[in-house]
């Protein structure tokens, strides 16, 4: 009896630990993996979605014309030049 549960003991610690050790130790490797991959690409997806290469973003918009007092009429610093219609 004493014999089996000394022999049932070292399986345990000798083969069934590093067992569990190696399999948990894959499975946490594989699931940070995973984690960090599916991060990468939530980053680069928000990074392509907020800005978009040849695109222009309107930060501030200025009120309308309508609201605003009208605009003066420019002055008339032009050179006139007369002409007379010429009917066939």
């Amino acid at each position: 009896m004493l014999f089996k549960l000394l022999a049932l003991g070292l399986v345990f610690y000798y083969v069934l630990f590093p067992l569990m050790r190696f399999l948990l130790k894959g499975y946490v490797i594989t699931q940070v993996h995973k984690k960090m991959s599916e991060q990468d690409i939530r980053s680069k997806h928000a990074a392509a979605k907020a800005r978009k290469e040849g695109s222009i973003d309107v930060d501030f918009v200025p009120p309308s014309a309508s609201k605003s007092k009208p605009k003066p009429k420019p002055a008339d610093d032009a050179d006139y030049v007369p002409y007379e219609e010429i009917k066939d």
